[in-house]
């Protein structure tokens, strides 16, 4: 009889293991779910308060005053500034939602989550970098096309464009590197195209220059020379 019992056991027990590992994952799932649902309820309940609110602070004027209305609706994206301002709120809840529903899956989503709470600081800092790197290249390529125009240099606004598109690669560049996104590439990338146009800068300006260069050496040359310079050559 004890020998029936323990035979039986065998099969038994790898039904039980399962049993037991089912009911560990489908709780936290389950947790998941539930957060998720009524996360997504809170999300839409919150998109309505804020959209009414914008509505009635009178958000569209405001946004139409400072320029910012005509981009939002070029998107075709958002019916309007206000339906733009709810729905990144919204956007910002679900964030807050899907974290905390992740964060109840029990350890491999604790430590995703983790994760990602620690990259918030980084991806900051890059936001900051580009908007930072977007105002001083505007500030420069428009400094650059007013010297160039009363320099009359040919090629004013190539010259202000190329100074734009660098500054921006330089913020692209340094925004990448605080993402930890390939930072070998970029650093080789980087060095190359500077290495680029410092050579082809070096290169354009010899060439423009090889003529003037070449009179100042022959007027030079075809000077007297002083008497001290006869004096120093007898000595």
């Amino acid at each position: 009889m004890q020998s029936l019992l323990d035979f039986l056991n065998i099969f038994v027990e790898p039904f039980n293991r399962l049993r037991e590992q089912f009911a560990a994952v489908m709780a936290p799932l389950f947790a998941m779910f539930v957060i998720l649902i009524v996360g997504g309820v809170f999300a839409y309940l919150v998109r309505e308060l804020v959209y009414r609110l914008l509505v009635a602070a009178k958000f569209d004027r405001l946004a139409d005053n400072a320029g910012a209305a005509n981009t939002i609706l070029s998107t075709r994206v958002f019916r309007s500034p206000s339906d733009f301002g709810a729905r990144l709120v919204q956007s910002l809840v679900w964030l807050m939602v899907v974290l905390m529903a992740l964060y109840a899956g029990g350890q491999m989503t604790q430590a995703l989550v983790e994760r990602f709470i620690s990259y918030i600081p980084a991806l900051v800092t890059a936001a900051l970098v580009l908007l930072l790197g977007s105002a001083v290249s505007k500030f420069l390529a428009r400094s650059a096309l007013l010297a160039a125009v009363n320099a009359q240099w040919a090629g004013a606004r190539l010259i202000a464009g190329g100074v734009r598109v660098l500054i921006m690669f330089l913020a692209v560049v340094i925004a990448l590197e605080e993402l930890r996104i390939g930072q070998a590439a970029l650093l080789i990338a980087f060095a190359i195209l500077f290495g680029g146009i410092v050579l082809a800068g070096s290169v354009a300006f010899g060439l423009g220059a090889r003529d003037f260069v070449h009179d100042w050496l022959k007027d030079k040359a075809a000077q007297p020379k002083t008497e001290d310079e006869d004096i120093l050559h007898h000595l």
